[in-house]
């Protein structure tokens, strides 16, 4: 049976789930939308360890602060009970509203196909619908207004996937979800006047960012093992689905850069040329490069007021900052050009085990 013959089965029982959340707080958290018997209740709070199926918390008697319910996974079960212990799960108040709210694709403000469906997540419907519903806006402001229990993190990587979408499947051509370089806001693509798809930023640590983030995704959609990514980089494993995401996300264009990560000595000349004259048509793009590669480039993309840097659990994230000016700003330049070089050196052993 699907969730959503599940949730209405759900909704159908005894007394309806809004009814018991007008009473809960009258009622002890283990009498809240309960439609088993305390005895079977007690078994699956054993059977599963007092902890949430979907997110993991776990209730005041094993030291946490959620309040589990008993959900039943189908409501006209094959074979077994509707109360059978094989057909009960736990859940935690969020999760189990969430489960019975949750939106599908039908509810999607762009279409959304099967092939979507493989890497999206009901969440991500409701964040497209948001994005629809209010316009461009900050990653915080998507957190508080989904009615999913999600963290800023959480929500910023759901975007990620959102955004790259077409680079994830292999049947879209077309981009949903596009970020603004000059706002930091998110929005569907026809509502993004300056798109962040593509963008060579001028902060070093950021470049350092995209151009690992791309080398990681080359190298596993080559079929490189994740875990010789893991050990060049000395990254986690789920810092490598990050920087997979957002380089599907982002699209950082990694052939501007020869294979030993500087531009190309044919750019470099063409770039000097437009040095000494701007006016004859040259790329901005690749004087930005050159600038960083000179170790002269002011950070340019930064998070919005209460957000933390689109660090995804890199290994870079929460560097100190400098006072502007001074050797401080000279020798942090040094610092993390040096680290940029390391990091390429790094990602090319990778490139050429393949």
């Amino acid at each position: 049976m699907s969730q959503t013959e599940s949730r209405s089965h759900d909704d159908a029982s005894g007394i309806d789930e809004a009814s018991n959340e007008a009473r809960s707080e009258q009622r002890s958290p283990h009498e809240c939308h309960e439609t088993v018997d305390p005895e079977t209740r007690r078994e699956v709070l054993s059977e599963y360890e007092h902890r949430c199926q979907s997110c993991g918390r776990r209730d005041p008697e094993q030291g946490g602060l959620a309040t589990l319910h008993v959900h039943h996974i189908e409501r006209d079960p094959d074979g077994m009970d509707e109360h059978d212990l094989e057909n009960l799960t736990l859940l935690c108040r969020s999760c189990h509203s969430w489960l019975h709210q949750q939106s599908t694709p039908e509810d999607s403000p762009v279409e959304i196909t099967e092939e979507d469906q493989s890497v999206l997540l009901p969440q991500d419907i409701e964040i497209l619908r948001y994005l629809a519903e209010q316009g461009p806006t900050r990653t915080g402001d998507i957190v508080s207004g989904v009615s999913t229990d999600l963290s800023v993190s959480a929500v910023r990587e759901r975007l990620w996937v959102l955004m790259g979408l077409d680079n994830l499947v292999e049947t879209r051509d077309k981009q949903i979800v596009d970020k603004d370089v000059e706002t930091g806001e998110w929005g569907l693509t026809e509502h993004i006047e300056n798109s962040a798809r593509g963008h060579i930023p001028d902060d070093p640590q950021l470049l350092l960012q995209r151009m690992e983030d791309e080398q990681v995704r080359q190298a596993l959609e080559r079929g490189c093992d994740r875990s010789n990514v893991i050990e060049v980089l000395g990254v986690s494993r789920r810092t490598t689905f990050h920087k997979h995401k957002r380089a599907c996300a982002y699209a950082f264009p990694l052939d501007a850069f020869s294979r030993g990560g500087r531009p190309a000595d044919s750019a470099r000349s063409a770039t000097s040329a437009v040095t000494s004259d701007t006016a004859e048509g040259g790329s901005d793009e690749q004087q930005r490069l050159d600038a960083v590669a000179e170790q002269s480039a002011e950070s340019a993309e930064r998070a919005g007021p209460g957000e933390a840097p689109e660090s995804g659990s890199d290994a870079h994230a929460g560097d100190e900052q400098q006072a502007p000016g001074g050797h401080g700003e000279r020798d942090a330049n040094k610092e993390v050009h040096a680290r940029l070089q390391r990091a390429i050196d790094a990602l090319q052993e990778v490139d050429n085990a393949l």
